[in-house]
């Protein structure tokens, strides 16, 4: 998973949100994040974790791929 907090992060978010801009993208206060609660919206909330096991996904076959 991408370090919570990190740039890489905050570039996912940023990736995700330039994604689905018609969603709810209010915020939980970062103490929550590491709890898996990042968007205040649930669907969101869902919505960004599976997107973000997609990019974790998309890494993992790309250093297998050069390995």
């Amino acid at each position: 998973m991408a370090l919570l907090k990190s740039k890489e992060h905050y570039e996912l978010m940023n990736d995700f949100e330039r994604n689905f801009a018609e969603m709810r993208l209010n915020k939980e206060p970062k103490e929550l994040w590491c709890k898996g609660i990042i968007y205040e919206n649930g669907e969101t909330n869902k919505l960004f974790l599976a997107y973000r096991l997609g990019y974790e996904l998309g890494k993992s076959v790309e250093r297998l791929e050069h390995n």
